[in-house]
């Protein structure tokens, strides 16, 4: 299903959810302990309270080392997400298990994917009391939280949209770690977790080297596990850690009016998360409409612009409009790296043995950016073309890359990275990011089509590219074997992503949204597309632009970039806050500051990114100005406070420093006293007297003006801050209605097009806008 279609059945559903990326809480991490041939085993998760759609960690020691090498035979854990309203925990009928089932990397045994329990006669499990019919297997059947239960698989998940880790290695000395999505309701309808379950659970399957029969691997009758963790003499072992998650759907009053919100994405987990407390009480209820910036100004010139968040000013206004910071963050690179040495035998154990373990360190430049924005890599082509033949495959057999992440020429050996997942919304933040890279005579040069040192040459398509840009084209549009069944086409094979959250989800998942041709038609003739397998937890390798927000909430590192100032920085509260100091006053509206990606103070990020409220006091009621003042005060106060509740800012945020707080309770004051007070904009003087002309129409007197429009002409701005330096530095580190998604139309990109028009009707056309109301996003 397309992301607009699935715009179209979310908007018929009426959806509406409320938001918050929060990371793991080490306040509510739980440990528990093996059992049996496991009881030296520790499991901890990270987060067990509050949870959203998010990743978590799921750590461990005292395991024994998974193997053979490089393969799933024995010692491993496997990983699951359940639900029972039982507080004993869940029965195995009730978890999410199976959904990759045809998944065929890493190497294992061959039902340990599966739902299955019979194994033919030469492993049969005692304990077993699902017995197969004759001609037939015994399956566990999968009891979803509706009632139904079934043996088929792709009813309530898929290889699409299971969470499940079937294969999770320990390492030699015997802990091991795995990041795991947690899901909701809107993401698996079948396990219900914050809606209609009760209680969810996270399930842990520890597998050693006994099978069901007892008989060891490896051994006289195997060599490998070949089991299902939900044969009862495996489940016997299993480890269950209870959830809780923040309600689905279930934030405001169901019918209550709403003062509408529109605007970037920067904001929209924080404006999301706010929404709870805002409407508590009786208080307002606020809906948001997410969009580009530029769609967010076209709201301003419009007759009911309601309150619209964006980062750069509208540039031609034609009435007075207040701005006011709201939220501090960062455009940043995430990735996902994860060790793939050349294997045993030919490198050092040392250097095997750690194959699977994350790279939590990055370090890029303009240059190396620009290779991943211009498919300029030759395996990011579907076919090998003469033009970049002297290209490296992949960014991790670039020289240019090896020598600043030297962690790579032995670790990333096996990996495939080729781009960097970008959204099609067209944002400021894209301007800055093509900034940075134009401002590089090194990445310039090598767009402009100078080989880099070791001969690698831009992808002619993109040559002399013209910058910056709000977005990010896809200037090659190159198939392998057009015309026939097994045509295969880059746009297809490495799409773009819907928006920075589905980027950044994607990526953890080890999705990249491709799709390859089955060789099979279509009922119109045309070629048949499947996605293309994820890539498994331990083999990962993908790069994504988002904002720090998603990057947090789904436990994404960020790489360094280079500023101009020769320094490589992540972005931290610390970075951010420099980022800011170096941030310029807007030559339209002062009190607006811009990101200067070209910045070269120390330390500095080059990407920080402020977004700001803007409203058009003369074009909404006295109500509504009140209301919104209310917004922008609870946001620069309770509002800026970091935390998983409802009404915190989620981590990926920078709180305001106490300039742009003070910044923004003046500019609520002032919506709210000149709210409803019509402008009229300045009457021009009348032309001179031509000679011989006769008499000049005299200029209208002062008092024709009315007194409400020379009050709202006359109201002061919301004065600017003082220079960002001045800023403290932040002490840290940097309802509505349920739906019910289905396995084969993921809801991270359930919110994009059709949602300017509830703007702006087709003023917002083609502006690659995304509908999400306010509860609608945190439950994704």
């Amino acid at each position: 299903m397309t992301r607009r279609r699935r715009l179209v059945l979310l908007i018929v559903l009426g959806v509406l959810f409320t938001i918050s990326p929060i990371p793991a809480s080490a306040d509510s991490a739980v440990t528990l302990p093996g059992r049996g041939d496991f009881a030296d085993l520790r499991v901890t998760v990270s987060q067990t309270t509050d949870l959203i759609n998010q990743t978590i960690k799921v750590t461990w020691t005292g395991g024994k080392p998974t193997g053979p090498a490089g393969n799933f035979g024995m010692n491993y854990l496997q990983v699951m997400q359940c639900w029972s309203d039982d507080p004993t925990g869940p029965s195995r009928e009730q978890c999410e298990f199976g959904g990759l089932l045809t998944q065929s990397s890493p190497s294992a045994g061959d039902f340990v994917r599966l739902r299955q329990v019979s194994y033919g006669s030469s492993l049969i499990d005692p304990a077993e009391t699902i017995k197969p019919q004759p001609g037939q297997q015994a399956i566990v059947p999968f009891k979803s939280v509706t009632g139904k239960s079934t043996t088929s698989s792709g009813e309530f998940f898929d290889a699409g949209t299971t969470n499940e880790v079937p294969l999770a290695k320990t390492r030699q000395d015997g802990g091991g770690e795995v990041d795991f999505e947690v899901q909701t309701a809107l993401e698996s309808y079948g396990l219900g977790c914050g809606g209609a379950a009760k209680h969810c659970w996270l399930v842990v399957v520890p597998r050693g080297n006994k099978e069901v029969d007892s008989s060891l691997v490896p051994g006289e009758k195997r060599n490998w596990l070949v089991s299902s963790p939900l044969s009862a003499s495996n489940w016997v072992n299993h480890i269950s850690f209870p959830l809780s998650f923040q309600p689905v759907g279930r934030a405001c009053p169901i019918g209550a009016a709403e003062r509408e919100t529109s605007g970037q994405e920067f904001v929209a987990d924080a404006v999301l998360r706010w929404q709870p407390k805002l409407c508590a009480g009786g208080g307002a209820v606020f809906g948001y409409t997410q969009v580009s910036d530029n769609t967010a100004r076209d709201t301003l010139r419009s007759d009911k612009p309601g309150l619209a968040f964006l980062t750069d000013p509208l540039p031609d206004p034609d009435r007075p409009v207040v701005y006011a910071p709201v939220a501090l963050s960062g455009l940043a690179i995430a990735f996902i790296t994860e060790r793939a040495s050349a294997g045993e035998g030919v490198v050092p154990p040392e250097i095997w043995q750690q194959d699977g373990q994350q790279i939590s360190q990055m370090k890029l430049t303009p240059r190396l950016v620009a290779k991943l924005l211009t498919q300029s890599y030759q395996v990011s082509l579907p076919l090998r073309a003469d033009y970049l033949r002297t290209n490296p495959d992949y960014l991790t057999r670039d020289p240019d890359f090896i020598a600043l992440n030297p962690d790579f020429k032995d670790f990333g050996v096996l990996m495939s990275t080729v781009d960097t997942m970008v959204s099609t919304v067209p944002m400021d933040a894209n301007i800055a990011l093509w900034t940075w890279m134009n401002g590089d005579k090194d990445a310039r040069d090598f767009l402009d089509g100078k080989p880099d040192p070791w001969k690698m040459v831009v992808n002619p398509n993109y040559q002399g590219l013209k910058l910056p840009l709000p977005d990010f084209p896809k200037g090659d549009l190159t198939c392998a074997n057009p015309g026939t069944l097994v045509e295969n086409c880059a746009l297809t094979l490495r799409p773009l992503s819907g928006d920075m959250h589905e980027a950044g989800r994607s990526i953890s998942r080890g999705d990249t949204l491709g799709k390859a041709p089955t060789g099979f038609a279509t009922p119109d003739g045309k070629p048949q597309l499947k996605a293309v397998d994820r890539q498994p937890q331990g083999q990962r390798s993908l790069l994504a632009i988002v904002n720090t927000g998603t990057a947090v909430r789904y436990g994404l590192p960020m790489a360094q970039l280079r500023n101009a100032g020769g320094d490589f920085v992540a972005p931290t509260n610390d970075t951010i806050m420099a980022g800011l100091d170096a941030m310029k006053h807007s030559t339209v509206a002062p009190e607006v500051l811009q990101t200067d990606p070209l910045t070269k103070l120390k330390n500095a990020y080059p990407l920080t990114v402020m977004s700001y409220a803007a409203v058009v006091p003369s074009k909404i009621d006295k109500s509504a100005g009140a209301d919104y003042a209310n917004l922008l005060r609870y946001a620069v106060g309770d509002g800026q406070t970091v935390g998983i509740q409802p009404g915190q800012l989620p981590e990926g945020y920078t709180p305001l420093p106490n300039t742009f707080r003070d910044q923004t309770r003046a500019a609520a004051t002032k919506i709210a006293d000149t709210a409803g007070i019509p402008y009229s904009p300045p009457v021009p003087p009348p032309p001179a007297v031509q000679p011989g002309g006769g008499d000049a129409v005299p200029t209208p007197p002062a008092s024709a003006q009315s007194p409400a429009s020379a009050a709202a002409a006359a109201a002061p701005a919301a004065p600017p801050p003082p220079p960002p330096s001045a800023a403290p530095v932040s002490g840290a580190p940097v309802p509505v209605a349920e739906a019910r998604p289905t396995p084969s139309a993921p809801v991270g990109i359930v919110r994009y097009a059709l949602a300017a028009f509830l703007v702006l009707g087709a003023v917002a056309a083609g502006c690659g806008p995304l509908l999400l109301r306010l509860s609608a996003r945190q439950r994704r």
